[in-house]
Formats: structure tokens, sequence, C-alpha cells
């Protein structure tokens, strides 16, 4: 059964059935770039997140809660606009970037609490 390898386009005839590819070195090579693909297309929200989740691991070191300003926050580097998930607290559902919930406060102030989930 002839068959085109999505890699290189190259017609070849499969082995077996479910044969994709015509080698597997065009296997490996065309899985990598799927891979670099889709980390290259998260790296923009990634690297936010992480600086995120580092900014809020030093503040909080130790403590379950601590109240920050705003300015403060971005400051440091703290970007508002991403969030890994959200979670109800308090009947309210809040932004959180990972083991981490944030509350919007009054006059630009900002709680952050560690869930005790994790």
């Amino acid at each position: 059964m002839k068959k085109i390898d999505p890699l290189t386009s190259e017609e070849f005839i499969a082995k077996k059935k479910s044969q994709r590819f015509a080698t597997p070195e065009n296997r490996i090579k065309y899985n990598n770039q799927l891979a670099t693909d889709l980390r290259e297309s998260r790296a923009i929200i990634d690297k936010k997140i992480n600086l995120n989740h580092r900014i809020l691991l030093k503040e909080l070191d130790g403590k379950d809660e601590v109240i920050l300003h705003e300015m403060y926050l971005e400051g440091r580097g703290f970007s508002f606009v991403v969030f890994n998930h959200i979670v109800e607290h308090q009947g309210v559902n809040r932004n959180c970037i990972y083991e981490f919930i944030i509350i919007i406060l009054e006059n630009n102030h900002i709680k952050i609490i560690r869930n005790e989930r994790f």
C-alpha cells in the first residue's frame, strides 16, 4: 500500500497498515517540529505566568497570605492579564496562578492567598 510521508511528502510503500512515515527519523523529526511549534506558540503566555509565579513565591515565602499594592507588583514585573485557572473562593470566582488565589481589594491593593488544596 502506497502512502505519502507527512514530513517529506515522498511516496513510500508502507510495511504496516498503521505506518505513516517512510522512516523512523522522519517520524521523530515531524513530532519534534510539532512540539516545538506548540512550545513557541505558548511561550508568550507561559513566560508571563512563570514570572508571576516566581514573584508570588518570593512574596509569600512561607506565609499563607499577604496584601500588596498593585503598583508594587507591577514594578516587580507582575502581569494582571494572565492567569492559568479560576477557583471559587468564599462564593466568588477568583483568578489564580498555580497555588495562589488573587483577590483585588479596594484602594488598588491585592490580596494573595496560598490555596490550601495545593
